[in-house]
Formats: C-alpha cells, structure tokens, sequence
C-alpha cells in the first residue's frame, strides 16, 4: 500500500503534463525511457550527496550548513543530474520540435526521480510522510522541471546558454529545500508561499509554451 501511495502522485502528474500536448503527443516509449532514467538518477544522486555530507559534516541546525546542504548538496547535485540526463539524451539528439517537448521531456526526468525518491521516504516513515510530500515534494519535482524544460527550450529555440536549465531549477530546489528543512512553523508557512509562487511561474510557463516564441521572452 505504501508503495502505491508513494508511486500514484508521480504518474498522476506525468499523465497530467503528457495530456497537455495534445497536438504533437511526444512518443510513449520515450517518455517511459526518460521517466526510468530519471529514477536511476536518483543512486548516484544519493552516493554523491552522502559523501558531500560526510566530507563537509555539514549541519541543518546553523543558517550556514542549511543553505549549504539545501542549495548545494541537494539542489545541485539533483537538478544537475537530472539536467545532464535531459542534455544528453533530449537536446543534443534533436528531439524538441517545439517548446513544450521539452516540458514534458524534463518532467518525466524530474517525475521518475521524485517517484523513486518518494518510496524511498514513504516505505520508511510511512502514511502520513506519504500525504505530506504528495502535497509538497513531488509537486516540487515536478515544477522544478517544468523550469527545467523551459530553460532549455529556451536555449533550443531563443539561442540563450543551456547553462539556465542547470541553474534555474537548482535554484528553486535550494530555496524549497531551505524551508522544507528548517522545521519551524515559520518556515513551513513561508514554504507554503514559495510551492504558491512555483506553481504560478509554473502555470505561466506552460501558457507560453503554447504561444509562438518571440525574443521579447527572453
């Protein structure tokens, strides 16, 4: 039961965001693909993550060590990662005829990685765990890649630095992380904002990936 409460919120979004381009549908299979690749990411992220930890004895109790392990550890190292997957295997074969290929190719990255991320934390803590990061954590993910696909649908089709779509969603998974690891009543509040905010960008983004592009979006 576990399992299934932890996996459902991660293919309930990929359906949602698969059904959004209902013109020009991106190949099953290839989704599927991407959606596996993002779930391998998930032990290197956690092998690299482990030893920046351990190395750096870093600390969530001080700001200091929070806005490292938040931003760097883990936002880094997990949006990199899942970045490097989309650049190798979807920019650089030549997949996007349009922008919202790459919204739906980074979400299906970013959804396998939260999905087995997510089991991870349910089948360990539990039924509540599981409600809380359907709400939060995944749809998180999910965000971060939509921000992910946007920067490099950019960079495809607006000719900016693909660097973007490394440093945007990293960005936004620091600051996530900061609050989320906090663990004051405060910070959960201000969380709650900072989801309200990504969802909104988030909803911006795929409006325009509907729209014709131009260089005023830049």
């Amino acid at each position: 039961m576990y399992i299934a409460l932890a996996v459902l919120p991660g293919l309930l979004l990929l359906a949602l965001i698969y059904a959004y381009d209902r013109l020009h549908p991106e190949p099953k299979r290839e989704i599927a693909k991407l959606f596996g690749l993002g779930a391998l990411v998930v032990l290197p992220a956690g092998v690299i993550e482990r030893a920046l930890l351990d190395h750096a004895s870093a600390q969530t109790t001080t700001w200091r060590g929070l806005l490292a392990t938040a931003f760097f550890v883990a936002g880094m190292v997990e949006e990199f990662l899942k970045a490097a997957v989309f650049e190798r295997t979807v920019l650089d074969r030549g997949r996007l005829h349009a922008p919202v290929d790459a919204i739906v190719y980074a979400c299906a990255i970013g959804l396998g990685f939260a999905t087995v991320e997510n089991v991870l934390y349910v089948t360990s803590s539990g039924f509540w765990t599981a409600v809380v990061r359907a709400l939060t954590a995944v749809p998180a993910h999910f965000m971060f890649a939509i921000l992910m696909g946007y920067q490099f649908a950019r960079a495809r089709f607006l000719g900016t630095s693909r660097a973007w779509g490394y440093i945007a969603p990293a960005i936004a998974h620091g600051v996530y992380d900061t609050f989320a690891l906090a663990g004051s009543l405060i910070a959960d509040f201000v969380l709650a904002g900072v989801l309200f905010l990504l969802c909104e960008y988030s909803l911006q983004i795929l409006r325009r990936a509907r729209q014709p592009w131009r260089t005023r979006w830049t």
